[in-house]
């Protein structure tokens, strides 16, 4: 005997009676999917129609969880090193352009470094963002220096020639 099978005011299909039970155990027909026959009088809910079948299929078990790794444990660093940021584009834009470069590219590999937990090449790119800093700056005195020199001999020079 063929069914016709409803879910929401939508007609699924015609099925035989054992396709529809089959379906109702697999879960692709609902308990509360009306059915109806020739010779019913109306349409019923499938569950009246085939109570054994209308059992819901047992629950799949859930895949076992996979814990999530464990978070590293947070290891106590120290003080972040000074990253000699400011005073290195300061050189390079008032004192010795090559220097201050180099100074800049140390300077700013240390926040980077001390954020990745390695505090001593934090610490080392602190100490050669300050030692190209200085050397920027004292190649600024010296040229400085020798400018003034130049021109006071210059002046000597020329107050000699007269």
């Amino acid at each position: 005997m063929d069914y016709h099978v409803a879910r929401n005011n939508q007609k699924l299909g015609v099925f035989p009676e054992a396709e529809v039970r089959t379906r109702l155990q697999s879960g692709e027909l609902l308990p509360n999917d009306l059915v109806w026959c020739e010779g019913m009088s109306a349409w019923r809910p499938a569950a009246e129609v085939f109570p054994e079948a209308s059992t819901t299929p047992p629950p799949v078990p859930a895949a076992p969880s996979i814990p999530p790794p464990p978070r590293p444990t947070p290891v106590a660093l120290g003080p972040k090193p000074s990253n000699y940021l400011v005073p290195a584009i300061l050189v390079t834009l008032f004192c010795c352009l090559p220097f201050g470069i180099a100074s800049i590219v140390f300077a700013s590999q240390v926040d980077s470094k001390y954020a990745a937990g390695d505090l001593a090449g934090a610490q080392q790119s602190s100490d050669k963002a300050k030692f190209w800093m200085w050397l920027s700056v004292g190649g600024a005195l010296l040229i400085g220096i020798a400018y003034i020199g130049i021109m006071v001999f210059g002046i000597a020079m020329g107050g000699l020639a007269h």
